[in-house]
Parts: C-alpha cells; sequence; structure tokens
C-alpha cells in the first residue's frame, strides 16, 4: 500500500482548529438573519397587496366607464316600439375582489356608507360609477358627455329587454343598476331611449 505524503503547509492547514468553534455561532446568526428578511418580504408583500388589488379595481372601472362612454356615440333603441332595432351594446367584465361591496351605476345605494344597501333612499348620480369596499371607503369613476341614465333590464316573453319599475320605487331602488358583492363575470349594456335616454343593462 502506498502512502501519500501531505506537505507540511497542508498538513497545518488540516490541523488548524482554531475557528470550529464558531461556525456553530455563524450558523446561528446567518439563519437569524433569513428569518429577519423573509419576515420583512412577508410584512412588505401585505402591504403591497392592497394596493395592487386597489389599482386593479380602479383599471376595470375605468375600463368599464370607457366601454359605456363609447356606444353612446351609437344607435339607441326605441323601447316604445317593437319594431325597432337593437341600440349600441357593449360588455363589461369585472373580476373584482372579495372586499368590494357594491359598484353603482348611476346610483350610489348606500349614502349612509353602514353597509345596508336597503335601508336608505338611493341617490342618483348620473354619468358615474360608484363602488365600495367592505371598509366603507367609495370611489368614483365620472363618465364624460351627455347625460345618460342607468336601469335595470328585464326581459319579455318576447327576449326584448325593458326597464323594470318593481324594484322599489318609493326609495328611488328602480333607479340605476347595482351589482353586490362578489362582482364577478360578464355584464351586457344597451343604449335605448323612452322618454328618456338609459343605459339598459341585460342582466
Amino acid at each position: 500500500m502506498v502512502q501519500t505524503k501531505i506537505p507540511g503547509r497542508m498538513r497545518a492547514f488540516l490541523n488548524d482548529t482554531r475557528g470550529v468553534d464558531t461556525i456553530p455561532l455563524k450558523f446561528v446568526v446567518y439563519l437569524a438573519l433569513t428569518g429577519v428578511v423573509m419576515i420583512l418580504i412577508a410584512v412588505s408583500w401585505a402591504n403591497i397587496t392592497p394596493v395592487m388589488e386597489g389599482a386593479g379595481v380602479d383599471e376595470q372601472v375605468t375600463n368599464a366607464a370607457l366601454k359605456i362612454t363609447s356606444i353612446r356615440q351609437g344607435a339607441a333603441r326605441n323601447i316604445l316600439d317593437m319594431r325597432s332595432a337593437d341600440g349600441s351594446m357593449c360588455i363589461i367584465e369585472l373580476f373584482l375582489p372579495d372586499d368590494v361591496r357594491f359598484v353603482g351605476f348611476g346610483v350610489d345605494p348606500d349614502p349612509d356608507a353602514n353597509g345596508n344597501l336597503t335601508d336608505s333612499k338611493w341617490v342618483v348620480e348620473n354619468n358615474t360609477i360608484v363602488y365600495q369596499y367592505t371598509n366603507g371607503v367609495k370611489k368614483r369613476v365620472f363618465l364624460n358627455g351627455k347625460t345618460v341614465q342607468f336601469r335595470n333590464g328585464v326581459q319579455d316573453a318576447n327576449g326584448r329587454w325593458s326597464p323594470s319599475a318593481s324594484l322599489g320605487v318609493v326609495n328611488g331602488h328602480d333607479r340605476g343598476v347595482v351589482l353586490e358583492g362578489p362582482v364577478s363575470g360578464e355584464f351586457i349594456f344597451e343604449m335605448v331611449f323612452g322618454v328618456e335616454l338609459y343605459m339598459l343593462s341585460h342582466f
């Protein structure tokens, strides 16, 4: 069996144990630093996420407002004439987080901001999309141009949509269109006119 000679310097290096007792301490310090960094990342993410979600909600509602504004340049269906052609339509896509309580088109259904949409008179806000979070914060997006009212649509046996007047006229609940959370899906609006010009919901 051939024995390999270890040079003197290498032997001295291998025999040097002066720093061995500091290795566990360094390991603990590195783990602690890693833990602190992970906690900071988690806290930062928790603070950033609501901001990112809020920006996403703002963007979706703004896009909805732009689509509604765009069809106001088109044709309106005469709801008093059964032979009238369909009015200009748009499909709005809204996929909002659970902390959005409602989205109101042309109406604020919770003027006292108590979270109850049925205990007070709805406030009409034409050319406005109002949305409220569960913490009570409200935001508004305004539609430029001529005044257009929003109405809930109801479909008859022939498949024709017309404004519904059966939602509680006393408290103004027949005005505007309200989506209560969770708000998720595609929503169709059609421009129609009778006595006035309306954005009529098809849902």
